[in-house]
């Protein structure tokens, strides 16, 4: 009886406190746990309204790291049938450098007015060196704590070199996540990847020893061995703040109620080891580093054109496997023929099952000459690793009827007796004339004159200046690295300008698996960086050895995860400040890296 009486007297203090609430001003308050700070040090800030609220806008904290926030807890109160709310709004800062740092008034929209807080003035004194990075971390933290553990794992630990497998990893958790962070993503040495979009995450209920275990993956990677041996996958790193009632708090609200005490984790996966086996020996004829389940057709535009009419031929590849990383395929064209690149088509979707769909290579072919020929069979040959054996497909020939164009100059035919025995066809025969030839010099030409003398004199130089140009063009063509590098920023702004279109149809998904694309497409390009190496060990090194300022790197790690965390779950910023930030990053490695 003494116990309820109690909590009845609390109840209506409670109760009388809300009245007391509801007859004052609207208030709108800031304050902070801590106003005096070392670096290293977290301390917690809150903005309070004593009413119900239509907008909060936030104050721009750029001093301090954001740890976690903005937090949202709401209390309620009914007095005469009315009901009004306390609201909060919490973010947990840790001072990185030293100095006095204002905080700025936080904003809320009440009944269409705009209220303002107070700002917070914070002094921070020198202690833990912190660096200016989100990936660094040297406030105290539970690390890998028994309620909340990531699980990595694979489908399959054996595999061929150019095999796909898929790595998962699931977040397992007893308490409430209030905010996440990427500190470290999975290093993938030796594997290029490819994400699969798994959408925001969906949570589960387990029970696992008798507890009651929340699951949900938050990542699914395709991955593919570019070399044999052992290879192994680096632990995923996030850092989560979680939020836990406790009881035996100062006010009466939280000795009744209990107060809520937020924590730091740091949480690792585990490693996987993964044994890639070389593909055998002999590799057959055309093979391109194919490896799955494949298949080849072929098509032709036309059998039969005239002479400098265009002609298509298309290779399609289809099936699941390696798709994005096989070769084009080697085909035997007639030297009479001008060809040029082939435009590469990619129709494939990342899924559980691999990377599947298909791939298109369309060469486009001029004839130059007429005469009938013969494009030798195409052979594509793939590993497949169900059946451990190479599979060889072959086309049937082409065979091509050049017929003779609209003009004259090129109208030669080959026989088949071979290309250099040629004929004059019909309407090119010349009568020859039997009378003795007579050969008068015109009094207007050309020769012994000055200009004949000069221009004598100047082919042999333009001949050499030709030659010069020519020779320093197949150079500056052939170093390709050096073409890839000037081409780097205008392939990554089509990439960005890709994203961009999936930000205004709303896809964000797409958006940020085309911004970290750009970043790392670029970066790989502007360095020379093979796409199985593109790791940020090797981007922050490669790019720090070309004097880019670390800003700028950091910049660009902190980026590329932010793209890779918000495929899976919420961030803290505007997709269009993501595409602002990955735009101008790049737009400073090409001023700083000629």
């Amino acid at each position: 009886m003494k116990q309820f009486t109690t909590y009845l007297l609390l109840l209506l203090a409670f109760t009388s406190s809300g009245i007391i609430a509801v007859a004052q001003d609207i208030k709108v308050t800031a304050a902070a746990s801590h106003y005096d700070v070392a670096t290293g040090d977290r301390f917690k800030i809150e903005f309070r309204v004593n009413a119900n609220i239509d907008n909060f806008k936030p104050p721009k904290i750029s001093d301090f790291r954001v740890l976690s926030g903005p937090n949202q807890s709401t209390s309620m109160s009914w007095v005469n049938g009315k009901t009004s709310a306390n609201i909060s709004y919490s973010y947990i800062l840790m001072a990185v450098k030293e100095g006095s740092f204002i905080i700025p008034a936080a904003e809320v929209i009440i009944d269409g007015k705009k209220y303002q807080s107070n700002t917070i003035e914070i002094n921070v004194s020198k202690g833990a060196n912190v660096q200016n990075n989100p990936n660094s971390n040297n406030a105290t933290v539970t690390k890998n704590s028994g309620d909340l553990f990531i699980k990595s794992s694979v489908n399959k630990t054996t595999v061929y070199q150019g095999e796909h497998l898929v790595a998962t990893y699931q977040l397992f958790t007893k308490i409430n996540i209030a905010a996440n962070e990427m500190v470290k993503n999975a290093d993938l040495n030796g594997f290029w990847s490819q994400e699969i979009n798994i959408g925001q995450a969906q949570w589960t209920q387990e029970i696992i020893n008798g507890e009651r275990w929340n699951i949900a993956t938050i990542r699914k990677i395709v991955l593919f061995p570019q070399r044999s041996g052992e290879l192994e996958i680096d632990p995923l790193e996030m850092r989560f703040i979680t939020q836990k009632r406790v009881s035996g708090g100062q006010s009466i609200f939280d000795q009744f109620f209990g107060q809520v005490v937020e924590e730091e984790h740091i949480v690792k996966s585990k490693p996987i080891k993964i044994k890639v086996l070389p593909h055998p020996t002999p590799k057959p004829d055309g093979f391109i580093n194919a490896v799955g389940q494949l298949k080849m057709t072929t098509e032709v535009s036309a059998n039969e054109v005239k002479a400098n009419e265009a002609i298509n031929i298309k290779i399609n590849i289809s099936g699941i496997g390696n798709l994005p990383l096989i070769d084009n395929p080697q085909i035997n064209f007639p030297k009479e023929f001008e060809i040029y690149d082939p435009k590469i088509t990619d129709n494939t979707k990342t899924s559980n099952v691999g990377v599947s769909g298909s791939k298109e290579y369309n060469y486009l072919v001029i004839p130059r000459y007429q005469g009938d020929f013969t494009i030798d069979p195409i052979i594509f040959s793939y590993f497949n690793p169900s059946t451990k054996k190479y599979e060889t497909i072959k086309s049937n020939p082409i065979v091509l009827k050049i017929n003779k164009g609209d003009g004259t100059e090129n109208n030669v035919t080959y026989t088949a007796a071979g290309k250099e025995d040629i004929k004059i066809l019909g309407e090119d025969i010349r009568y020859i004339h039997t009378d003795t030839p007579q050969f008068v010099l015109n009094a207007n030409n050309l020769y012994n004159t000055w200009k004949f003398y000069s221009l004598l004199l100047l082919a042999p130089l333009l001949f050499i200046i030709a030659f010069i140009i020519r020779n320093k063009t197949r150079a500056a063509n052939s170093d390709i690295a050096r073409v890839k590098s000037k081409k780097a920023g205008r392939l990554a702004a089509k990439l960005l300008s890709s994203a961009k279109k999936s930000l205004a149809a709303n896809d964000k998904n797409a958006f940020y698996e085309a911004t970290s694309k750009a970043l790392f497409g670029y970066v790989g390009d502007k360095l020379n960086i093979a796409v199985a190496d593109l790791t940020q060990e090797n981007i922050k090194s490669s790019l720090a050895a070309k004097d880019v300022d670390d800003n700028i790197i950091n910049s660009l790690i902190e980026t590329i995860d932010l793209c890779d965390m918000a495929r899976f779950a919420p961030v803290p910023v505007s997709e269009q400040e993501v595409y602002d930030k990955a735009e101008n990053i790049i737009q400073q490695i090409e001023k700083a890296v000629a």
